[in-house]
């Protein structure tokens, strides 16, 4: 590329290019050997040569934001068109001398691809990308590379053999000038080369002995020394045969719009089939560059699978396959399991009581007040005073009055009532909601209704028809804070803060029992060693009838026998009372192992609740395509107002005012120009 950018510029002649080359041909990396070539022939003025790195820096960037870009698009993360965009804006700043920027970057700044999302990319391309055959370590073509340092070096050495060196420090070639003699001696040149520093993977000493001899070597350079690439390993990978993004609440792009994609339907797998595929880490190795300094590797990390109910795993733990035909799910702690649906045919009432289940339920009529659903998804015709919690979706066809809900996926509804919603997904609402308070880490979204007299929290921004009316208590609404997901992070600290707690407890338990358990055994073998004098004694004493002392020795006898009955019942209470205290040892051992996998449960569901605060950043906005009424209260992270007049048609956004130099976040309320 560079050769052509010089004759494009018109930098150089055609016969500057064929000979420049024809020089440099067989060089592992053709564009540095042009670049020392051009520099070194004086062909090429220092600004010429600025400007035509910086343009071939450009189109290399250009280049990796095309191919970043299709993948993006083939994986679904971006649309053509979105893509085809960005690109000709990208190649619009080259035209007009501006460096254009990596694709990958701006679409993590502008929200179009989560963290996750990019990774994945990234992942792909390394799974398509050829191994490069230089001496540079082979990454991704999307993934901007780190600065290194440059060990590039052209320079003629005392013995008359031209010294080229690439950038990454990997290779070394040696090439004969005419001031090279042949009575040089291969010792003189490895001299020579540890002079420079070069001092790993040289060449045995009768190949540089060859390479003396040879008649060649003189257009043809002869590579003296190599260095060994690092290997980069490869981290732990699970595959899943699943759906299981229920949590995703979808993206809102910079002009406030959201992504409506249909989530699909539940999914359903048969007994026997494949839901998800470990592929086991691979190790990495450094590398070591021809001056002996060491090429370091990042550390692999590996992943453990974990089973629930209605799975069953591989010999090999690499596999999982489902036990029984149901409903696969994925929970906050990475554990996979399948469960069944249940269903309620009519309303759930005294004659059905709560729904507790481990699964997916659908309620094809009430949920009545006073009852539960507990489950997974729930799929409810009416809440009427109900209440729900669902680790999964909620969806309720018709509308709910004095009702809850928590869910920790997305909530469809027709209208809410006089009821409490708490859900990590976006509120979609049908129609209105009327006295009731909202609390979601996602967005809530009234695409023709309107939201009366209620107090609505919304992390990912609000988009309503109509907010307030004339007539009714203003609204309170607060956007781009995640109230749900702070409490929960609570919730799971105060579980685990109670499980070490308890954990603390019962090892306090098990000393304690352990020096009664010492303590009982020492006095049992007291006692043991008591009946066996006494029963040694009344031996004895049998063992004499013809004693004149004998009525007094049947007398001792009788008294021996009844300290004997009284050690042997003392014995076996002490017996009893120390397998009492081993069992009940036992019991705290296995609570302790309980209490072990409910803390690693709760770090694991602690860490993916943080991980997705992290992705999900607020979004501190509503568009409002109707009417505002005065005294809405509007909430930001960082400042409120209150609505004075009517406004139709706006956006309410938090933002960044400058006032007499000083800045400061306030709240401020345009016209939504996006849509009349």
């Amino acid at each position: 590329m560079l050769e052509k950018l010089a004759l494009q510029k018109k930098f150089i002649t055609n016969a500057q290019c064929s000979q420049a080359l024809e020089s440099c041909r067989g060089a592992d990396n053709l564009d540095l050997a042009l670049k020392n070539y051009f520099e070194k022939e004086n062909i090429l003025t220092d600004k010429q040569m600025k400007a035509l790195l910086a343009t071939y820096a450009a189109l290399k960037n250009i280049q990796k934001s095309q191919v970043f870009g299709n993948c993006a698009v083939d994986l679904g993360f971006a649309s053509k068109e979105l893509f085809l965009q960005e690109m000709t804006r990208q190649k619009n700043k080259i035209v007009e001398n501006r460096h254009p920027e990596f694709i990958g970057k701006i679409w993590i700044q502008d929200q179009t691809l989560d963290r996750e999302q990019y990774q994945e990319i990234i992942q792909q391309l390394q799974k398509v990308q050829p191994h490069q055959e230089t001496g540079r370590t082979s990454k991704p073509l999307a993934d901007p590379e780190p600065e290194q340092t440059d060990h590039s070096l052209v320079r003629e050495l005392d013995c008359g053999v031209m010294l080229e060196i690439d950038a990454p420090g990997m290779t070394a070639f040696i090439r004969k000038t005419d001031k090279f003699k042949d009575t040089v001696t291969a010792a003189k040149i490895t001299e020579q080369l540890k002079d420079k520093g070069i001092v790993y993977g040289l060449v045995e000493p009768f190949e540089v002995e060859n390479f003396i001899d040879s008649s060649g070597f003189r257009t043809n350079p002869f590579r003296v020394a190599r260095g060994t690439d690092p290997v980069l390993g490869k981290n732990a990978r699970i595959e899943y045969f699943f759906e299981t993004d229920y949590l995703k609440a979808g993206g809102i792009n910079e002009d406030g719009n959201i992504d409506f994609k249909d989530r699909g339907p539940i999914p359903w797998v048969k007994k026997g089939r494949l839901l998800v595929k470990k592929f086991p880490m691979t190790e990495a190795s450094e590398g070591r560059n021809i001056f002996d300094q060491i090429i370091s590797v990042p550390a692999v990390t590996d992943m453990a699978l974990k089973c629930g109910t209605g799975v069953v795993c591989s010999p090999d733990g690499l596999e999982v396959y489902a036990e029984i035909s149901g409903t696969p799910t994925l929970d906050r702690s990475g554990k996979i399991q399948v469960s069944c649906i249940v269903t309620a045919p009519n309303d759930v009432n005294f004659e059905t009581g709560n729904i507790d289940y481990n699964g997916d339920i659908v309620i094809k009529g009430t949920l009545k007040a006073g009852f539960k659903a507990m489950g997974h998804m729930v799929h409810v015709g009416t809440v009427d005073g109900g209440e729900i919690q669902s680790t999964g979706d909620v969806t309720v066809f018709n509308g709910m009055i004095g009702g809850n809900v928590y869910a920790r996926g997305n909530v469809s509804i027709r209208f809410v009532q006089n009821s409490t919603i708490c859900c990590l997904g976006n509120l979609f609402v049908d129609k209105e909601i009327l006295d009731s308070r909202i609390v979601t880490s996602g967005a809530v979204i009234i695409k023709n209704g309107e939201i009366i007299s209620s107090d609505v929290t919304c992390n990912k921004g609000l988009f309503v028809q109509h907010l307030g009316t004339e007539k009714s208590v203003p609204n309170t609404v607060t956007f781009g804070v995640d109230i749900f997901t702070d409490r929960e992070l609570k919730r799971i600290q105060d579980r685990i803060e109670h499980s070490m707690g308890r954990q603390e407890e019962i090892h306090e338990e098990l000393d304690s029992l352990s020096k009664e358990i010492f303590r009982d055994t020492t006095n049992t073998l007291g006692l043991v060693h008591k009946i066996d004098h006494a029963r040694q004694e009344n031996f004895l004493l049998s063992k004499s009838p013809g004693d004149p002392f004998a009525r007094g020795l049947k007398s001792q006898i009788q008294v021996n026998n009844r300290l004997l009955v009284r050690l042997d019942r003392e014995l076996n209470q002490m017996l009893d009372r120390i397998e009492e205290k081993k069992s009940q040892r036992e019991k705290f051992k296995a609570e302790v192992i309980q209490l072990e996998n409910t803390l690693e449960n709760l770090r694991s569901e602690q860490g993916n609740f943080t991980q997705w605060q992290q992705c999900n950043p607020g979004v501190a906005q509503a568009v409002v395509s109707g009417r505002v009424t005065p005294g809405t209260m509007i909430n930001g992270p960082d400042a409120s107002m209150e609505i004075l007049e009517i406004r139709n048609n706006v956006k309410i956004f938090q933002t960044r005012f400058t006032i007499d130099g000083d800045t400061a976040l306030g709240i401020d309320i345009v016209d939504n120009t996006d849509r009349k």
